[in-house]
């Protein structure tokens, strides 16, 4: 059965949308990228207490001096009793044997999560869930889905991360000039388009110019729509969902991103 899903930003979201949606997709604090708000393992705790699923996003690269502490957070994570772990490093994929993990995995590696190929791979190596990239057409959606017995998730709605460094783009940027940081409102602009830009202690994500508004297409063989609600008003991301259940149209201008538009870039 299809499943509506939603990453939060706030306790009070989780709450104010429970009643339209599955899943929660929660960002874990300190081990999450791209993201504007991140959640404790207390918070994630309390949104448990909404009795629905609950996926935890683990998305960074982990390096060397950041196991132990995945180690040790992960062992948090295993008394959460969660739904699922959203993985980027495949750290994750051996640290579940070794620490004897019973949470199921979602390979999530954005511009890789391309083709049933590699996800097939993964299948077989236990993870059993693949949330697809947002560069995909919605032919090349259709053919994975065919071709694979993995779970899916598919980004129907929000703005999409494109670029992230590790390096502040921003805040470097603002203390150079000695200008006033206002995190929540900053932009960058090229060709004439604007582009939502965040940076937090684990760096700097640049948004899509636009808001993804593909909720009427025809994804009955997916099995998670995700709605994304980083950078959107809580009430309007309440009223998409509602909308959504209710079988109604959204205000927002219907915008499908790549899902129409081949991928195909060349050098000049």
């Amino acid at each position: 059965m299809q499943k509506v899903s939603a990453i939060i930003n706030t306790l009070k979201e989780a709450e104010d949308i429970k009643d339209y949606i599955d899943a929660y997709l929660v960002p874990l604090k300190d081990l999450s990228i791209n993201y504007i708000h991140t959640f404790t393992i207390d918070e994630i705790r309390k949104i448990k207490e909404l009795n629905k699923e609950v996926f935890v996003i683990i998305n960074k690269n982990i390096h060397n001096n950041e196991l132990s502490f995945l180690k040790d957070t992960l062992k948090k994570v295993r008394e959460l009793n969660i739904n699922g772990i959203i993985f980027y490093d495949i750290a994750l994929v051996n640290l579940k044997k070794k620490l004897n993990l019973n949470i199921p995995l979602v390979w999530n590696q954005e511009h890789l999560t391309t083709n049933y190929g590699t996800i097939n791979y993964w299948y077989e190596k236990g993870v059993k869930y693949t949330y697809l990239s947002s560069e995909l057409t919605k032919r090349e959606i259709d053919e994975i889905r065919t071709n694979t017995k993995t779970k899916l998730f598919v980004n129907v709605f929000g703005y999409i991360p494109m670029f992230t460094s590790r390096r502040h783009l921003v805040n470097n940027y603002l203390e150079t000039f000695d200008l006033k940081e206002n995190q929540n409102k900053n932009t960058i602009k090229k060709e004439g388009k604007t582009y939502p830009i965040n940076d937090t202690s684990l760096g700097t994500t640049v948004y899509s110019d636009y808001i993804l508004n593909a909720v009427e297409l025809d994804f009955n063989n997916i099995d998670y729509l995700v709605f994304n609600s980083n950078l959107i008003d809580e009430t309007e991301f309440k009223n998409i969902l509602k909308n959504y259940k209710e079988k109604k149209d959204n205000n927002f201008p219907k915008e499908t991103g790549f899902l129409y538009k081949e991928t195909i870039y060349k050098v000049k």
